[in-house]
């Protein structure tokens, strides 16, 4: 896929994980601020309420998971060594006996991105990130629901591998910053652009 921003220039050296963490900073804490968030984060959440979540997060996860995977080549993608987390989020639903609503996915916003890989890799960014408040959470409903909440696949992607994997993944994101494979403004970019579609697609969701 041609990209603009790709030009194997080494960068300066630049944690670039860490300027995308203080980057989407605000973002991030918007979101955790929404009522779905706040649910299920809540003492009193309820297993009702994780099933909501399920059935709400897929039709966002979806389309956005999809898109971005798509967009970037095979080369970058092991690099990064990520991996779609579409089939966990789906099989937990039919743990809890449930199904993607199909309408849902299709009604959700476009997607507005730049077309170039600084800003896919931003993308999965956030996918990736939120692995690791996926785990915190899963834990929280561990203790609130115990063991109707079934294996929690999808909140606990990476379970005890989740440090390993983020560790992993920053690592690399860091290198091909380095390396000059990736434009850090453009990443940056990417990641706010799909905060912000996320953060759109979950105020709609009560």
């Amino acid at each position: 896929m041609p990209d603009p921003q790709y030009s194997h220039t080494p960068q300066p050296h630049l944690d670039l994980a860490l300027a995308l963490r203080r980057a989407t900073a605000g973002i991030h804490a918007e979101i955790e601020r929404l009522p779905l968030m706040v649910r299920l984060n809540s003492e009193t959440v309820t297993l009702e309420d994780y099933r909501y979540y399920l059935q709400a997060i897929v039709t966002i996860h979806a389309p956005l998971e999809g898109a971005l995977y798509e967009r970037l080549d095979a080369e970058t993608l092991q690099r990064l060594n990520i991996q779609p987390k579409l089939p966990a989020l789906l099989a937990d639903l039919e743990e809890q006996g449930l199904e993607a609503q199909t309408h849902r996915i299709m009604a959700m916003p476009m997607l507005m991105l730049p077309e170039s890989r600084g800003a896919t890799v931003g993308g999965l960014y956030v996918l990736e990130g939120a692995t690791l408040g996926g785990r915190t959470i899963a834990r929280h409903l561990r203790r609130f629901i115990g063991e109707s909440l079934g294996t929690s696949r999808f909140l606990d992607f990476h379970g005890q591998q989740t440090s390993a994997a983020w560790k992993g993944f920053t690592s690399a994101l860091n290198g091909l910053s380095a390396e000059g494979v990736l434009t850090p403004d453009a990443v940056i970019a990417g990641a706010l652009a799909v905060f912000t579609h996320v953060h759109t697609c979950l105020e709609r969701i009560r």
